[in-house]
């Protein structure tokens, strides 16, 4: 009796050790979960001022100029069709081409195509050199497909449409011609006290810049003092050496829109 127990017990001690050893093997055998994928660091946006390509001139401006904030005001956003009006040496069309970096771009030359003030192909090189892939230049705003245009903008030099250009008139009727119904259409000028043109400073009155664009068929949606300057007392033109460039100018910054389209 007491060998059978004896065997009995050692055979419940073997089950157990099998059992042990099965359960060893199953952890063993099961498969190890897979590490958690290291999550990619989140792209950081681009850092239009601070582009390399960019000249040094134009970054010493920044400050001044306050584009990317015009740019908001006017409410520009990628992706959008915009169009930098009489665009000289492409300081806009630069920094417009990296804003709206999924848009296009037209950089619109008017009387900066040829003449004293050509910079056409200084402009082109540069769309080469800094790959500003979605800038088109055209010589003139009727270049550019009707009601395109979702924004605009004329930075100082509206003023000069009547001594370089078609005329004030027909430069608002050629923007109204290419903005989208409800689009865009941004001014920048330097401001005087004077009414109208005033010759002896170059400067322009914002009331006759309203009065242009309200004629035309534009609606004066809202104008900003982000770039006033009181220091500014508008006696002389702002291109003398000792001013510093007329972007330190007191300046007017109006933003007009084209009515959208009846449904009549």
């Amino acid at each position: 009796m007491k060998e059978q127990l004896r065997l009995i017990a050692l055979g419940a001690t073997f089950a157990v050790a099998l059992v042990a050893v099965g359960c060893g093997a199953a952890e063993e055998e099961a498969p190890a979960e897979a590490p958690a994928p290291a999550e990619e660091p989140a792209e950081e946006p681009m850092d239009v001022l601070a582009d390399p390509t960019r000249p040094a001139a134009e970054l010493e401006q920044d400050a001044d100029r306050k584009a990317l904030d015009v740019y908001e005001f006017l409410g520009v956003q990628d992706g959008m069709t915009v169009a930098d009006v009489w665009a000289s040496g492409g300081y806009n069309t630069h920094l417009l081409s990296r804003v709206n970096a999924g848009g296009q771009v037209y950089a619109i030359l008017g009387f900066y195509a040829e003449g004293n003030f050509a910079s056409k192909d200084a402009l082109a090189q540069r769309i080469v050199d800094a790959s500003l892939d979605n800038v088109e230049m055209v010589d003139g705003i009727t270049d550019v497909p009707a009601d395109s245009v979702d924004v605009s903008i004329a930075i100082r030099n509206f003023h000069d449409a009547d001594d370089y250009g078609d005329g004030r008139e027909a430069t608002v009727q050629q923007l109204f011609a290419i903005t989208k119904p409800g689009g865009i259409v941004g001014v920048v000028d330097v401001a005087t006290p004077h009414e109208g043109w005033h010759e002896e400073t170059h400067r322009l009155a914002e009331q006759a810049v309203i009065d242009n664009f309200t004629a035309g068929g534009f609606v004066l949606l809202e104008s900003s003092d982000m770039l006033r300057n009181p220091d500014d007392d508008a006696s002389t033109s702002g291109f003398e050496p000792e001013f510093g460039g007329r972007y330190k100018a007191d300046r007017y910054l109006l933003k007009f829109q084209k009515p959208e389209a009846s449904d009549s």
